[in-house]
């Protein structure tokens, strides 16, 4: 995946950018990625898997600890019912 700099962005614009990010919760950059795929009418596939990816990212040990205990049942096989 490539990066862009924009040089000389005019303050009114950068101003609508932080604003429009902060009432989003989002930053600045999903803001712009998100109206380039709306003006060239592209999907969003990568950006909802850049989404997931940031979101594990983000977990805490603790909280990832937490998610495994949690989700810790779905990984046991009742023999049982298979029989």
């Amino acid at each position: 995946m490539s990066s862009l700099s924009i040089r000389r962005l005019p303050k009114d614009i950068e101003k609508a950018l932080r604003e429009e990010a902060r009432a989003r919760k989002t930053t600045k950059t999903e803001i712009v990625l998100k109206a380039l795929e709306e003006r060239f009418h592209l999907g969003d596939r990568e950006r909802r898997r850049r989404k997931l990816r940031n979101f594990f990212g983000r977990m805490t040990k603790g909280q990832y600890a937490s998610f495994q205990k949690a989700t810790e049942p779905f990984s046991q096989v009742e023999e049982d019912l298979w029989k």
